[in-house]
């Protein structure tokens, strides 16, 4: 078997595959599809760490966005009529954007987790597995890379398999049989093919079906995966095949990389005391490090470790936290700085040419999450909704994945099908105020689902200050949804310190939060806040800017608030609608230049001034006077943009910075969707 080439080619990829168009779907003649058990999206309960701090609703909607980019970019119907397959557009690895085993897999994880939001689900599983039914190696596995025209085998020598591939495969199988049921005749037969040919005597993982019984690959190294094979195919001894794993595993961390959990590319003596393979040992990249295989081990072994648990996945959930703080601590805490190539010692290994990859931080999120690590879970989720340097094929994909995880709509079909019971949570912001005796606070009660569907909440609070009262609106909430909780002093109530229990009641059982009320005998002085969104733009001269001025009372009551704008270049003017506000209000401030303003960046000061003082923010203004030329087509608001499309309006040329349907170019909301690229 030749070299599995990975991803060291993305920054020579050719122009032409990035302007492929993108494929169009159509149906695959199959029975009525079954009715999914764990449909999207599924909320899975995990047994340690963290969540995104975002919404659960934010995060299925998220995955959702994601799945429908990565479904028309690469799922593909072909190459026969009821077959689909996997492309891997954008990266080259088979010719004519064929595709892989790896992607295959892929392509039957997520399908089925899908399932309940694509009502073509089991169609389209259907075809990927046909596809892999039709080109089978010597051993009954999947041809590891098949041409995009000819759908014939792409690679030199006899047709074989590649493990990662083949592992994904048959836990796709177990997901579809779980989800739709009818698969289990399939999925049994082909853990026993993976069995006999890509499991060695000792129970540690081949790199191919037909290649040498003394390395590994650790990003194959998939234990979520071989639990399930364990739990659903007793006639094979897959225990046997997760001890010697996480034997390896473990001696090479204590070897190679003590206290820091990382796993190279790839593994010689395997089948004895393992050690780092030699740089050039398969693939055109230093494969004795972490590269573009092993970047995938921190989804891995977040993954077992959400899954399974501390205790059963001991060593997956030792190795989650110590490779994400490794890649915190290399990266500064921006996933985006997440190098491809780590030196297993912790240190960037700064390949030239080749040190910034999606899929590198992307990563690392089911792994930060085991961790417990809320605010690097959350610039992972952050990043996850972005394409920071354009990847392709195995950078979407590999997100789509950790999205799903991430967004807790990952489900274990090795766990029991009983659905889990329903539970929510509840938390209050801000959560203590001040107020002096006759005045009122407010409260933001926030619930979310944490565990099986939304159920009603009914919202009560007890240990109230004497001559005060509360009220909710509304006074019962369905969980992922809030409520504003008004706490009402008298004149006569005295002053102190008052721990309010904030109840929420539920068919599941009860969830309270504590709300800390001081009450004062003298009012707290007036006090506001004012910012701008955005703080900076640019325009031609001629052309007018808009930014959001936003007013909030601080401490107090609200106040009339004027709003002044200094600091205009020679032949610009400012105006603000309204002209004044009462704090907690906002306005919309505009400014417009002529044809003679002169070219610069000037900081211009927006002041709000109000009884209690003036407070103030600057917005910065660049202006240009170069003319971009010939317009582009004009804007439509019914047209769905995406990235880096073209349009004019109102005399600019603008470029699309991210997906968008009837965002208005040059509006105070679009300054990051859309950019301006001056007069035409």
């Amino acid at each position: 078997m030749a070299p599995h080439t990975r991803r060291v080619l993305a920054l020579g990829t050719t122009l032409s595959t990035l302007t492929l168009g993108l494929v169009a779907f159509v149906g695959v003649p199959a029975a009525q599809a079954a009715t999914p058990a764990h449909p999207f999206p599924s909320h899975t309960a995990y047994k340690v760490g963290v969540m995104p701090s975002a919404s659960q609703a934010t995060r299925d909607a998220a995955v959702t966005k994601q799945y429908d980019s990565w479904k028309s970019n690469y799922l593909v119907h072909g190459c026969a009529s009821n077959e689909y397959y996997v492309s891997t557009k954008g990266d080259g690895d088979a010719p004519n954007n064929g595709t892989v085993s790896e992607a295959q897999g892929y392509g039957m994880n997520i399908v089925p987790l899908m399932a309940g939001y694509d009502p073509d689900a089991q169609t389209e599983f259907n075809g990927l597995w046909q596809l892999v039914k039709n080109h089978q190696d010597q051993y009954g596995l999947m041809q590891w890379k098949l041409d995009g025209s000819t759908c014939k085998y792409a690679d030199s020598g006899t047709p074989d398999a590649a493990t990662d591939g083949d592992l994904d495969i048959g836990y796709g199988l177990i997901l579809a049989d779980k989800q739709w049921g009818g698969y289990k005749t399939d999925a049994l037969a082909w853990l026993g093919k993976i069995y006999a040919h890509d499991v060695t005597s000792d129970g540690h993982l081949k790199c191919e079906d037909d290649g040498v019984s003394t390395d590994t690959r650790p990003s194959d190294h998939m234990l979520d995966h071989l639990r399930a094979f364990a739990a659903y195919d007793t006639a094979h001894d897959w225990n046997k095949v997760i001890s010697r794993t996480e034997a390896i595993d473990q001696s090479l961390v204590s070897n190679y990389s003590n206290g820091h959990g990382l796993l190279p590319d790839f593994v010689v003596g395997a089948n004895g005391t393992p050690s780092p393979a030699p740089a050039n040992y398969q693939e055109s990249q230093p494969d004795n490090i972490v590269g573009y295989n092993s970047v995938r081990v921190p989804w891995h072994m977040g993954t077992d470790a959400l899954l399974n648990g501390p205790s059963t996945a001991a060593f997956a959930y030792n190795d989650a936290k110590l490779w994400s703080a490794c890649a915190k601590a290399i990266s500064g805490g921006n996933p985006k700085n997440v190098q491809p190539h780590i030196k297993l010692s912790c240190a960037n290994a700064n390949v030239s040419g080749d040190t910034s990859a999606e899929e590198a931080g992307d990563s690392v999120g089911p792994s930060a999450m085991a961790a417990g690590d809320q605010a690097w879970t959350d610039a992972i989720w952050n990043q996850l909704a972005t394409n920071p340097f354009g990847d392709h094929y195995y950078g979407e994909t590999i997100k789509m994945l950790v999205y799903l995880v991430m967004a807790g709509d990952y489900w274990n079909p090795a766990a029991t099908t009983t659905a889990p019971a329903n539970d929510f949570s509840l938390a209050l912001s801000p959560a203590s105020g001040s107020v002096s005796a006759g005045a009122s606070a407010t409260v933001t009660v926030s619930t979310a689902t944490t565990s099986g569907t939304a159920q009603s909440v009914a919202l009560s609070a007890s240990g109230l200050p004497a001559g005060a009262s509360a009220s909710f609106s509304p006074a019962s909430v369905n969980s992922d949804s809030g409520s504003t909780l008004t706490v009402t002093t008298t004149a006569s109530t005295p002053a102190g310190t008052y721990p309010i229990t904030v109840k929420g009641t539920a068919a599941s059982g009860t969830h309270s939060a504590t709300y800390t009320l001081t009450v004062t005998t003298t009012a707290p002085a007036n006090d506001f806040s004012l910012t701008l969104s955005p703080v900076s733009g640019s325009v031609s001269a001629g052309a007018s800017a808009t930014a959001a001025v936003s007013t909030a009372t601080t401490s107090g009551t609200a106040q009339s608030v004027t709003l002044t704008a200094t600091g205009l270049p020679a032949g610009a003017s400012a105006s603000f609608s309204p002209a004044s506000v009462n704090s907690g209000s906002g306005s919309t401030l505009t400014v417009t230049t002529t044809a003679s303003t002169p070219a610069g960046t000037y900081p211009i000061t927006v002041k709000g001034t109000a009884a209690s003082g003036t407070h103030s923010a600057t917005y910065t203004l660049t202006v240009t006077t170069t003319s971009t030329g010939t317009c582009q087509p004009a804007w439509n608001p019914a047209t769905a943009y995406v990235p880096n499309d073209q349009v004019s309006y109102n005399g600019h040329n603008y470029t699309a910075l991210y997906w968008s349907t009837d965002v208005t170019p040059g509006s105070a909301i679009a300054w990051n969707i859309w950019q301006d690229n001056g007069t035409c």
